[in-house]
């Protein structure tokens, strides 16, 4: 075999082993074969990841988070505190307000009772003096003032009399009084009187 004859041969291995190699590279790309299980060498290390120190974990991460939603939730609890917080006080400023209008209510109604209570006392008061003097006067004299009261005043004078005349043990004379008065207004005073009587007994019962 002549030098030239060798030199051929040689390219032609040469040519062989790469077109291998380049057929064994083409078959594993496409994963038809496992080169890394032929040929370990060739196995690929997997690649190292250098953490950064200052970057928070996946697990600081989801710390993090979870503490924000624990913090998210004592703020939305401590806010609907302060709502309940808030309707509390303005549900007793209410009731304040209504105690105190009740209140002021009491009073007026405690004031004007004792106003008419001093009314009565003062009108009762009235009743027993006019009463007396009616009693000392001539009786003409007596009716002609008494002609320009009111027949409920007439006749609250008239059992004031017919009270003091039975604690003295006297005899009353408001019927004779009656007697002097026109027939008309006579009579008005009389039914008004037998009205109330009646009205005080039915309160009796």
């Amino acid at each position: 075999m002549t030098f030239t004859d060798r030199t051929r041969v040689i390219y032609l291995i040469i040519l062989i082993l790469f077109l291998l190699v380049i057929g064994f590279f083409v078959l594993d790309h496409y994963q038809l074969i496992e080169a890394d299980e032929i040929f370990p060498i060739l196995a690929k290390k997997p690649a190292t990841v250098e953490w950064d120190k200052e970057s928070p974990t996946e697990v600081e991460k989801l710390e993090f988070q979870k503490a924000k939603e624990r913090l998210l939730e004592d703020i939305n609890e401590i806010e609907k505190a302060k709502r309940q917080l808030a309707m509390e006080k303005e549900k007793i400023k209410n009731e304040n307000e209504m105690l105190d209008q009740l209140k002021q209510g009491i009073d007026l109604k405690e004031k004007e009772l004792k106003e008419k209570e001093l009314e009565e006392k003062n009108r009762q008061a009235r009743i027993k003096v006019m009463a007396e003097k009616i009693s000392g006067m001539p009786p003409n004299k007596a009716v002609e003032m008494l002609q320009n009261w009111p027949d409920e005043d007439i006749i609250q004078v008239f059992i004031q009399m017919d009270k003091n005349a039975e604690a003295e043990g006297t005899q009353t004379i408001t019927t004779y009084l009656l007697t002097l008065f026109p027939p008309e207004r006579r009579a008005s005073i009389t039914n008004k009187w037998m009205d109330s009587e009646v009205d005080d007994s039915s309160d009796l019962l």
